[in-house]
């Protein structure tokens, strides 16, 4: 039974890596939808908002999975809202692609989908997939919350056992708004190597697609994980702690320092990094990524200080 449930933890954790990666490129088509809706001024909102929910819905679901498997079992009235809310913006998905197909399938006929990251199909054709998985997904929470079974309560039990995010549900919930901003990011920065030549022209490019890609969700992981409180020696907690407060510091220098010797290098070479702020002509990603690190670097800090205090 023990290597069993080895076996199928492994099997848990190898999914929630993959769930991981295709949150951050279904999140890149969210913002990449997002921005051209609010470059259109927001016109045709029932044509666009489907598109835009569509990659968002999976993200949500991923973040009540994450909880579930672990920090800590839904409860039954959190499990019922987390199915309802899936269920509906799925369904409501559906109904209003359905409703635009033709002009979906025209427009993707003429490529005008080509620049989402969809992996397999091009929209509509992924959104329609992507809805029907969440509610195929969900009708098997249903019948798992109604009539559960002891084998995945005994996987979540493992899992749970081995303490492996401990934060109460507020941290989770606001830890949950910080890891969308991530996994924008992340597919942001995984995104901007098709630019990657640009490069050639300035190699600061390079720099920007490390900052975007790595600092978001490196510092999403150190906050959930909380490596001060792993079963690890105080000087591997020190020295993990103060390399991610470095790391948050070093890239923030850099910035400084190309700002200062070349002011708005930005706006010349970040356009395929900051569609918002380029259609909305304000720092919307830009004040994201400062916001996710100056949280990072204080609550690390803290953390840093109380675990030499606790170390002397």
């Amino acid at each position: 039974m023990k290597n069993n449930i080895k076996k199928t933890s492994i099997c848990i954790h190898a999914l929630t890596i993959i769930l991981l990666l295709l949150s951050c490129f279904f999140m890149y088509d969210f913002y990449k939808s997002l921005s051209g809706f609010i470059a259109n001024e927001f016109r045709d909102p029932l044509v666009m908002m489907p598109m835009v929910f569509s990659y968002l819905v999976p993200v949500i679901a991923f973040i009540f999975y994450f909880y579930s498997f672990y920090v800590k079992k839904l409860s039954r009235g959190v499990s019922i809202f987390s199915i309802s809310l899936s269920t509906i913006l799925s369904i409501c998905n559906l109904v209003f692609i359905f409703v635009n197909i033709e002009r979906f399938v025209s427009n993707n006929a003429l490529g005008v989908y080509d620049s989402l990251l969809s992996i397999f199909v091009k929209f509509p054709y992924d959104a329609i997939c992507i809805n029907l998985v969440i509610l195929a997904l969900q009708v098997l929470n249903l019948i798992a919350l109604i009539k559960p079974t002891g084998k995945i309560s005994a996987f979540k039990d493992s899992l749970l056992q081995n303490n492996i995010i401990k934060v109460s549900k507020k941290e989770y919930a606001l830890l949950s708004i910080l890891s969308i901003l991530a996994f924008v990011f992340t597919g942001d920065g995984i995104c901007a190597f098709n630019a990657i030549e640009n490069t050639l022209y300035d190699p600061r490019l390079i720099y920007l697609i490390l900052w975007v890609l790595l600092i978001p969700i490196a510092n999403l992981v150190f906050l959930c994980v909380k490596f001060e409180e792993r079963s690890i020696s105080k000087i591997k907690k020190i020295v993990l702690l103060s390399s991610m407060i470095f790391a948050n510091l070093l890239f923030s220098i850099l910035f400084l320092i190309f700002e200062l010797t070349t002011p708005g290098f930005i706006i010349h070479v970040g356009k395929p990094l900051f569609l918002i702020a380029f259609s909305v002509s304000l720092p919307i990603e830009m004040i994201g990524l400062v916001l996710i690190m100056v949280i990072s670097i204080v609550v690390l800090t803290i953390r840093l200080i109380k675990l030499i205090k606790k170390s002397a």
